[in-house]
Parts: structure tokens; sequence; C-alpha cells
């Protein structure tokens, strides 16, 4: 599996966890058992110890009455003759041994492995750790109120072979279990994953442009949001390519006719030498290509707003500017039409974040609309206003207006109404809703209020 793959990401976060827990645990609980261990096995010795002092002070005939050397042979013989239990060849006998004096500091009684133990040094009491006979003892002594000095000792080997066993029993289930439990939280984490295989199945076998819905009943609860955000997505996509591809035929469409056009004026013009026809026919090439040229330019404002602008950072700018500037830009076309355009503002600036390519679109169409269908010698009014933290814009014209049944749909690209005989090509009040959408705004074409006429009116955010 990659090392991308989120099933190996999952699956070794499973095992790092284990092993940060399991292998602490152990290893605490190993430490704790073997505290306790050593405890008990010290407080039974030092038991062991008081009950042996007192047992040779009240055996039969008291330790005084008998023979120092005489005691250490009955100790010595009876150590030699204990009886070792033996279990599979084991010894499981432990390795203890005693020392006993008198208040004198004679040896009265030990163990034929202890025997040779030099005495105790004056006032030592309690636990040591010594080394005798090529193996280490643990050892307690005490002094008892009969005034009997004990020693009793014990093998530290038996205490490490039961700590061989606490290794033994904490470790042996971590050696084998750690692994154990990585190759089933593969196995789970494989299984848990199922779903999300089976969504890239589903996946691989849409056919292109199908708007079938990947089904969410039966999903996980992790995976719903998922494929209802996957079925979103994908619906946009294809809204997305079939506008694209429904924009591609219409330009190729409506270029084809002024394309046409031109050809047919160019072929006219080398066709005759009568220079009356030929400027005639060429004047009528040069409309054709300007048509043309307006036409691309409208398409390439349209495949700026969708594609660029959308995209940059919003810079503050001042629409009074902008307008401005834009008027400036169609002022000929004004003046051959004589067209009185005023431009009212309650503001010296008026400022928006947004982006200057789409609001000058904005201003360009709703201007070039305006001044396309109004007829000569007429008025065309723009308004910018503040109100309420928004940018208000009105663009009145006194031309024929759109009939309110058609407004909705004089938004959509390369739409003209059917008794239209201006010479548009649909795509500026389109330029214009992109734009104004861009901006978080909306857009209302309303009847104008002379009666007669165009009135737009666009609201944009204007914090």
């Amino acid at each position: 599996m990659s090392s991308s793959s989120l099933r190996t990401r999952i699956t070794w976060l499973i095992i790092l966890v284990q092993v940060a827990v399991l292998i602490p645990l152990g290893i605490f609980s190993f430490q704790s058992e073997l505290h306790e261990m050593n405890h008990l096995l010290d407080g039974r010795l030092a038991e062991a110890g008081r009950t042996l002092g007192t047992l040779i002070a009240y055996g039969q005939g008291g330790y005084a009455g008998q023979d120092p050397s005489r005691a250490l042979q009955l100790a010595t013989e009876a150590q030699r003759g204990s009886v070792v239990i033996s279990v599979h060849a084991r010894n499981f006998e432990p390795e203890v041994g005693f020392q006993a004096y008198d208040p004198h500091g004679t040896l009265i009684a030990a163990t034929a492995n202890l025997a040779d133990l030099p005495p105790p040094a004056p006032g030592e009491r309690g636990f040591s750790n010594m080394e005798h006979g090529g193996a280490r003892w643990r050892l307690f002594t005490l002094t008892n109120r009969f005034n009997l000095t004990i020693r009793i000792g014990e093998r530290a080997d038996n205490r490490s072979d039961i700590t061989d066993g606490l290794i033994l029993e904490h470790g042996l289930p971590l050696v084998i279990g750690l692994p154990l439990l990585a190759f089933l939280a593969g196995v789970a984490v494989r299984r848990g994953l199922r779903p999300v295989d089976t969504l890239t199945r589903i996946l691989a076998r849409r056919e292109p442009g199908s708007r079938k819905l990947i089904a969410v009943d039966g999903s996980p609860d992790e995976i719903k949001p998922l494929i209802v955000t996957l079925n979103q997505q994908l619906e946009r996509l294809e809204d997305a390519i079939e506008r694209e591809q429904r924009f591609a035929g219409d330009v190729a469409h409506e270029l084809r006719t002024p394309l046409a056009a031109t050809m047919i004026h160019m072929e006219g013009a080398l066709l005759t030498d009568d220079p009356v026809e030929i400027q005639y026919t060429v004047r009528n090439a040069r409309r054709s290509l300007a048509r043309l040229a307006r036409r691309i330019e409208q398409i390439l404002a349209i495949a700026r707003l969708e594609a660029g602008a959308a995209s940059q950072h919003r810079v503050p700018l001042d629409l009074v500017t902008i307008a401005t500037e834009v008027i400036e830009e169609l002022a000929p076309g004004m003046a051959e039409k004589e067209i009185e355009l005023s431009l009212n503002h309650d503001e010296p600036q008026l400022y928006v974040s947004g982006h200057e390519v789409a609001l000058t679109a904005m201003f360009r169409n709703l201007i070039e609309n305006a001044l396309r269908h109004t007829q000569d010698r007429s008025h065309v009014d723009i308004a910018l206003t503040r109100e309420a933290g928004r940018a208000l814009i009105t663009v009145c014209d006194d031309g024929p207006g759109i009939p309110a049944e058609r407004r909705e749909a004089a938004f959509q690209r390369f739409h003209r109404g059917s008794d239209s005989k201006q010479t548009g090509f649909g795509l500026g009040l389109s330029i214009v809703q992109r734009a104004v959408e861009l901006h978080d705004g909306w857009i209302t074409l309303l009847e104008a209020p002379s009666g007669h006429g165009l009135l737009v009116h666009i609201s944009i955010d204007a914090p």
C-alpha cells in the first residue's frame, strides 16, 4: 500500500495508538508487580526470621542448655537431610538459609549454605545484599526479645526466576499480540473503507454526461455528506459543460453571418469596375467587419468574466470614475446620434470592492444598449447613489423598452426579441448580469417612469 493511502495511514495510526498504550501499560504493570513481589518476599523473609528466633528460644531444652557445636552439627545434618521436591525435573524448593547467634555472639544454629558466613557487624539490622558462595543473597538481620540475633537469607536468583517469569508473562502477549492486532486492524480498516472503494467503482463506471445521481441510501454517515457534495459538484460540472458547448455552438453560429456578409461584399467589390459600386461594397464590408469586431469583443468580455475576473482579488474602485471613463470612450457614438447623456451622483466618489474589468464591461454594455435602442436626439440618464451600504446604479432610456413577459429571457446569451429591429447580438445584458453577480448584486429590468423606454436598476454591495 502507498504511504499516501488513507487505508495505510489509518492502519498505522491504530498500530501506533496500540503501541503507545499497550507498551507503557505493560511496563507499568511489570514494574508494579515486581515492586509488590519484592515487598512480599522481603516481608516473608522478615516473618520467617522472627518465627525462627521464637522457635529456637522455645525449643526443647532451650538454646542455653545445648552445646553450641552440637547445635551447629544438628542443624547441618538437618539441612543435608532435607527433602527436595522436584516437579518436571525442576527444583522448586527456595534456596534459603539462616544463622542464629546467642546474646554473646556465639553461633548456635545455621544451615549448611550459610554456616561459614561471617557474623553480622555490631548494630547491623534490617535488609542487606551480599555475595556468598558464588551467589547473591538477600539477607534480613534482627535481634528478638530473647537477645537472639537471627540472620535469614534467600538467594537472589530465586527472585530473578520470578522476574524472568514476569517479563515473559508481560512481554510475550505484546510480542505475539501486537502483530496480530496490526493484522486485524488492517483487515478492519479495509472492511471499514469498503464504501469508499464502492464509490470509486461507481465513479469509474459513470458515463460522461450522465446526470444520474449517486445513491446516498445505505451509505455510512461519514460518506453521505461526501456523496451529496459530489452529486452537487457533478451536476454543476455537467451544467457548465452544457453551457460551454451551447456557448461554443452559438458563437460559431453568430460569427458565421458577419463573416459570410463580409466575404460577399469583398467579392462584389472584386467583380466590378464601377468606382461607386466598389465604394458601396467596401463600405458595407467595413460595417460587417465592425459588427464582427464588436461581436468578438463581447464574446471575449464574457470569457474574461467567466474565467478571469472572478478568481482575482477585489480592490476598491470608484464607480463615478469608471462610468465617466466609459462615457468618454463612447462619446463619438453619442455625438453621431445627437444623444444627450447625463450622469448624476450624490457623492463625488462612490467606492465599491470589485473587479475593474467586470465593472467597466458592465457600464460599457449598459450605455451601449441604451444608445443602440434609442432614437436620435434622445436622452439617456445614469444615476449613482448610495443607500443602506449598497451602491445603486440606474440607467434609463426612452427607447422601445422590453415587454414584462420577455425581461427574464433578455439576460440569456444571444437572445433578441422576435420583433427587434436592432443589430445587437443578445450579449449585452448577459455580460451586465454576470458582472453584477460577481459583485454579489442583483439587477432588475423595469419600465421607464415616462411610460416608454427601459429602466435598468442595479444594486451592488458597497460597505
